[in-house]
């Protein structure tokens, strides 16, 4: 068997040749391993909260209602935000995509159509029972879309949509008389207030290119929103 005998030191010329690559191939695979442990933790600190959106338990299963412009669903939907909370849609509950301004539907498509539908079920859920603020319901809607497989733009756009022109909501102390159109404020039937902003196709196209342009993040739309569409704010204090 050949040997190291020209290459090593003295006291190890006689070490087979064998017993240093079975070494070298063992350091290797130490330090491989680690240096894919350090890659999948520097991703992980970095953009770990970002890759989470939550997910979805069970599949959308609905029926067709007469009116031919809803859905009825047949069994509860579920989606789990990021921080483990759970949203369901309820078994009966009749879906038809209002909660999605209609402006932006030429350019993201129908609220039944696409990957986006299981987050529009949740989304109208919510924005009819008007259960939880509505900051909240908005900002979830975006993070189902991501879950359902909608693409970052697209799903940004959807967002922008329902923080412009989705409903917005709170109790009779709000001053949002002095801000919104008379003909835009309604109460429900649990005596929340609530309002649906108009919005037109120029503001959905406008608000397309904007975020084509800037991929801004969730943060900055808001901020886009209420510089541009400060009627899209809702529940001011009384006090």
């Amino acid at each position: 068997m050949c040997h190291f005998a020209l290459f090593l030191p003295r006291d190890t010329a006689s070490i087979p040749v064998s017993s240093y690559l079975a070494k070298w191939r063992s350091f290797m695979k130490m330090y491989f391993a680690f240096l894919i442990f350090v890659i999948l933790s520097t991703i992980s600190l970095c953009y770990g909260n970002d890759m989470n959106y939550g997910s979805f338990v069970g599949d959308v299963e609905v029926r067709w209602c007469k009116d031919g412009r809803s859905m009825e669903l047949l069994k509860d939907f579920t989606y789990i935000d990021p921080l483990g909370k759970k949203w369901t849609a309820i078994k009966g509950y009749k879906t038809d995509g209002a909660s999605i301004p209609q402006a932006f539907w030429s350019i993201v498509g129908g609220p039944f159509e696409g990957p986006y539908r299981e987050a529009a079920v949740i989304h109208d859920m919510y924005c009819d029972s008007k259960s939880e603020p509505w900051v909240d319901v908005h900002r979830i809607f975006y993070y189902a879309n991501r879950v359902a497989g909608v693409p970052e733009a697209k799903a940004k756009l959807l967002y922008t949509g329902v923080m412009i022109g989705g409903p917005k909501w709170g109790d009779g102390k709000s001053k949002c008389r002095s801000c919104h159109q008379a003909d835009q404020i309604k109460i429900d039937k649990t005596g929340k207030m609530y309002v649906l902003p108009n919005v037109t196709v120029e503001d959905a196209e406008k608000a397309s290119k904007w975020i084509e342009s800037s991929n801004p993040t969730l943060e900055q739309i808001d901020n886009y929103v209420k510089t541009n569409y400060p009627e899209s704010t809702f529940g001011h204090s009384s006090k």
